[in-house]
């Protein structure tokens, strides 16, 4: 605690402070901490993705070959530069950590995400990051290395605020120097690419998260962020924070290679290539229908003076897009050669050229799923049934797994009430003029369950910071089956815990049903900055009751 001579009063106050000191870390839930580890592994994916994200952007830079794309990637190559020895500080401090503390557990059950990170063996310690902000000394580490992070001239903690200051200023100066460079911000285009960039900066610095600042009034008994975030937290709160402000410095780089790559082309969007691109809805169709097809140029004008011919025969054109059609007569492979005309740069007249191929075929039965090749347990699948030139009363439907129901307007619904199979396969058989029955087809399809729903807070979703005030007046909680192809399914909230995690402590409720107002007293008293996390979510839907994933998130 101190070194050197000490009043009897003084050593008094210093063991106080240590009984303190364990008290709190005993009073640590270990729900707080598998929350914190939660936090950790999605801020960690969430990073993951937002790299990818970048360097897919940095690549689109690259493909255009101008000296305002050039200029781009320089600067969007030097936020990254900055970006990653960021994430390398922040990964050597964690490291340090981890020797100091033990590491993380080994057991599978400590591995609350799959493919994630595992729980610290020390997760609710309070006093080694503390000594290692504050105080910790030393040539090397416990286990003998040397330091990761070894600041001169001034304590981790202070290091480590002025580090995250320092890197959203060297960022937000990557878009100061794109500002003065003669081929974006600089460039004569009447101020366009210059106005773009100001903007940007303007709105990234007043918006980003990646910011470690005093408060204007410190809390009794605190000595500022370092005290608050980097002292008073466990463990494993710490690991969470500093995995936050990865997240955070690589989300500003994001949005300042995306402000980058705009700048490219801030004034300037025109197409300079052009290709042919035929494109049918059906590329085989029965005796007697009729065959249709867009002919369009990539480049897509709608003012564009063309003329199209196919096989040599004139084609409408409507609003720049040609009007093919054709009957089909005899069975067999059909193609047509398709020239389009079109002035080109300085009156020259380029002549494009592209060949199309579609198939005619007799009537035979076809079979659809009014969704996809897959029919779900405990949902009503819809499916339709046709045979060219065959009455529908003599048409037989039959499926290997699952019951079949035929409805009003002539369609079929495939119920499954549990999974027995992992397909089915729909046979067709007609009945024809001559009292002959004949095998018309089949189709197989897959038997899958319906897709566990992701818990939503009203329209608040947990993939990055909530928005307290957002949080606050949203209503109901839902269970939202996300881009599932069927309409209309539906699962409804029936209980759920609530944890508001504060500097007071954790503050849990259960409710029953989907009304989120148990959990607005608690909200209430919250702070941006704190945890919440919403577990044993309880749900019900066509298949039955289940229980969705556990949500937690960072309100801000």
């Amino acid at each position: 605690m101190a070194g050197g001579k000490t009043t009897p009063r003084q050593k008094m106050i210093n063991m106080m402070y240590l009984v303190l000191t364990a008290l709190l870390a005993l009073n640590v839930s270990k729900e707080i901490i598998k929350a914190f580890n939660l936090i950790e592994n999605s801020l960690i994916t969430s990073t993951s993705n937002i790299k990818a994200k970048n360097d897919m952007a940095r690549k689109a830079i690259a493909k255009e070959e101008n000296e305002s794309a050039k200029a781009a990637g320089k600067y969007a190559d030097e936020a990254k530069k900055i970006a990653d020895q960021f994430e390398k500080n922040i990964d050597g401090i964690k490291a340090d950590l981890e020797a100091l503390a033990e590491g993380r557990k080994k057991e599978p059950e400590d591995m609350l995400v799959k493919g994630g990170v595992a729980e610290l063996v020390q997760g609710d310690n309070m006093e080694v990051h503390a000594n290692y902000f504050l105080l910790e000394k030393g040539a090397n580490r416990k286990d003998g290395k040397p330091w990761s992070f070894a600041p001169t001239g001034k304590m981790r903690g202070e290091a480590v605020q002025a580090m995250i200051n320092g890197t959203r200023e060297d960022l937000l100066k990557v878009l100061d120097a794109a500002i003065k460079d003669p081929n974006l911000g600089g460039k004569d285009d009447n101020g366009e690419t210059k106005k773009l960039l100001q903007e940007a900066k303007k709105s990234l610095a007043e918006k980003t998260a990646l910011i470690a600042e005093d408060a204007k009034k410190k809390d009794e008994g605190h000595g500022g962020w370092v005290s608050m975030y980097l002292e008073h937290s466990p463990l494993a709160g710490v690991f969470a924070l500093l995995s936050k402000y990865t997240n955070d410095a690589r989300s500003l780089e994001s949005e300042i290679t995306a402000t980058l790559a705009k700048a490219v082309n801030a004034s300037d969007f025109k197409f300079d290539k052009l290709a042919a691109v035929i494109s049918a809805p059906n590329s085989a169709i029965m005796q007697g229908q009729t065959y249709e097809a867009d002919i369009m140029l990539a480049a897509y004008n709608s003012k564009a003076q063309m003329n199209i011919t196919a096989n040599g025969a004139a084609v409408e054109i409507k609003e720049g897009i040609g009007k093919y059609k054709a009957t089909g007569v005899t069975p067999g492979e059909m193609s047509y050669k398709v020239n389009i005309t079109v002035p080109g740069p300085g009156g020259k007249t380029e002549n494009l050229v592209a060949e199309a191929k579609y198939s005619v075929f007799p009537p035979m039965a076809a079979i659809s799923a009014d969704e996809l090749r897959v029919f779900y347990v405990g949902l009503e699948n819809p499916i339709s049934v046709a045979v060219a030139g065959v009455d529908p009363k003599n048409i037989s439907v039959s499926v290997s797994a699952g019951n079949l129901q035929r409805r009003p307007d002539g369609r079929y619904n495939v119920l499954f009430p549990a999974r027995t199979a992992n397909e089915s396969i729909v046979s067709v058989t007609a009945k024809m003029g001559d009292g002959r029955v004949m095998n018309m087809g089949s189709q197989k399809f897959k038997i899958r369950n319906v897709p566990k729903p992701v818990f939503r807070a009203g329209a608040i979703a947990f993939d990055k910071p909530i928005t307290l005030s957002a949080l606050q007046v949203q209503s109901s909680a839902v269970a939202l089956l996300e881009n599932f192809v069927y309409e209309g399914v539906k699962y409804t909230i029936q209980s759920y815990k609530f944890t508001g995690i504060g500097s007071r402590g954790p503050k849990p409720v259960n409710v029953t049903g989907a009304s989120l107002a148990p959990i607005k007293p608690i909200l209430s008293s919250m702070r941006p900055g704190e945890f919440i996390m919403f577990t044993e979510i309880r749900a019900v839907g066509p298949s039955g009751p289940i229980y969705l994933d556990a949500a937690s998130g960072v309100l801000q």
